[in-house]
């Protein structure tokens, strides 16, 4: 392997690692914001100590204790799913930021079309009073429409007030979604609510963002102890590579 190929390794993993990290700062702050401050901190220095330790765990296998080693490996994963619920966290507050407003639009649309519906029940209720009186009962009829007609007049113009509001706000609802589009496709060509299909994705962000860049942060240290013991020979390096056996490169440096 060429000494681009593990330096582009090496700024794949921190890459990954720093995104991980900033997204899992800026998500536990927001869940913490009691002590963000101190979060970010705390977060920050456990952040940094993981893809370290990662580094020393593989390189130094071998000659650390069996205690030493499992906890290592444990406070690493632990870290991981911290990490990840970090990273859950902000993108669940980025997703409620960006679709609180059409939310908070179709509730309001909701709670309009129940008011027409009441008024339209009272409308049919008023008409029911008026019909209910026998045709040949003409004065009374008349009467009646006299007392109901207005009423049921001054009841449509409300209506025709609501439905103009409840126009305008499906035209905001329709135009935020434009903002998340793609992801309203995919909620309805799978038959999922669009929020279930957001968590989905979230979650597929989380399980490989993290793990991703602790096995590149691996990975990386690999490519440089096999550089090492091979001092750079890629003709070395490719024939144990293309043999398939593990290569011992923790203990012994190739002479």
């Amino acid at each position: 392997m060429s000494r681009f190929y593990v330096i582009m390794l090496g700024i794949a993993a921190l890459c990954v690692g720093v995104t991980s990290a900033a997204f899992s700062v800026i998500g536990l702050a927001e869940l913490f914001t009691g002590a963000s401050t101190a979060v970010i901190i705390m977060a920050s220095s456990l952040e940094l100590a993981k893809f370290i330790s990662t580094g020393f765990l593989y390189r130094y296998w071998g000659h650390i204790s069996r205690p030493i080693r499992a906890y290592l490996v444990c406070a690493i994963f632990t870290l991981m799913f911290i990490t990840s619920t970090g990273i859950y966290g902000f993108l669940a507050e980025a997703y409620q930021a960006s679709a609180a407003g059409w939310k908070t639009n179709v509730l309001k649309i909701k709670a309009l079309q129940q008011e027409d519906e009441r008024l339209a029940g009272q409308v049919r209720e008023f008409r029911s009073f008026v019909d209910a009186i026998p045709p040949h009962r003409i004065s009374r009829k008349y009467e009646f429409q006299k007392i109901y007609d207005p009423k049921i007049a001054a009841i449509q113009e409300q209506q025709s007030a609501l439905h103009k509001q409840i126009n305008a706000l499906q035209l905001e609802v329709y135009s935020m979604q434009t903002k998340t589009g793609p992801i309203v496709y995919v909620a309805e060509a799978l038959g999922l609510e669009v929020d279930t299909a957001v968590k989905l994705l979230m979650l597929l962000f989380v399980l490989v963002f993290d793990p991703l860049a602790v096995c590149l942060v691996f990975c990386w240290n690999l490519t440089i102890r096999l550089r090492e013991k091979y001092r750079g020979d890629e003709a070395k390096i490719s024939a144990h590579a293309m043999m398939g056996a593990p290569v011992d490169h923790r203990f012994r440096k190739a002479g």
